[in-house]
């Protein structure tokens, strides 16, 4: 069931602009400890406003400013108002939910799993210290360069790319073939992923490049798949090709 504490906290955020501290609470549980000390009301005691979340998460809201620390902290106290015979909330503290890491749910360390371990390798360091952009940016660079590698000892030509893709995968030259293109599935599957290695260069890898462009968590995520899933399909033709020189 939602925690209604953390979602009243949600609506505040959201309200204030700050959708991204609100994504930070998705799914997050709450409690509140309450001391023996008393504050600045009638019987109100000195509180601690617990926030329970995925590791993911739990890193992510420790690693926040204080600015946007003190800014949750604001949203809490609109929902925890100062009055006599009530908690008085003085501070928050962030932890693990081994329930919900234990559900597979949004943690940091099950997706990486699923991603290709090239990808992986370049990628996830950048991501988990939250450079979203710089780690689709060096993923889908690994894709340009095996794919550069690849072109250079067939055919020994620099490329670079889109051009590097169109010319790779191009139904007339087949340089590296995705599947055996013997009928108009084979050729459509060929041609279709032509455009998506050529297209993730275009639209994903050279605007990151070239512009600041801000992304997300969950985008990022979205882009490192593409990006893995390029990078199987190369395996894939290697593979197909040592199999047809057998």
């Amino acid at each position: 069931m939602p925690d209604n504490d953390i979602e009243k906290i949600r609506e505040i955020l959201h309200f204030k602009g700050r959708d991204d501290l609100s994504e930070l609470l998705t799914q997050s549980k709450s409690k509140v400890q309450v001391s023996s000390t008393y504050g600045s009301k009638l019987h109100s005691l000195l509180s601690t406003f617990e926030i329970y979340s995925s590791i993911e998460y739990t890193e992510m809201l420790r690693g926040l400013s204080k600015g946007e620390h003190d800014l949750i902290l604001s949203a809490i106290k609109e929902v925890y108002p100062i009055k006599d015979s009530s908690p008085e909330i003085m501070e928050i503290q962030y932890y693990f939910n081994s329930s919900m890491e234990n559900n597979n749910l949004d943690s940091a360390y099950s997706f990486w799993s699923d991603i290709h371990i090239d990808i992986s390798r370049v990628s996830k360091k950048l991501f988990v210290d939250e450079y979203y952009a710089e780690s689709v940016f060096a993923a889908f660079k690994q894709v340009n360069l095996r794919v550069k590698k690849i072109i250079m000892s067939k055919i020994g030509e620099e490329l670079d790319g889109k051009s590097l893709m169109f010319k790779a995968f191009n139904l007339q030259d087949l340089v590296i073939k995705l599947s055996n293109c013997s009928n108009e599935t084979e050729r459509n599957i060929q041609e279709g992923y032509m455009h998506l290695f050529a297209g993730s260069m275009q639209g994903i890898r050279n605007p990151k490049a070239h512009e600041l462009v801000e992304i997300g968590n969950n985008r990022a995520k979205h882009f490192l798949y593409l990006a893995s899933l390029l990078m199987s399909k190369i395996d894939e033709s290697q593979q197909l090709y040592l199999d047809s020189c057998v």
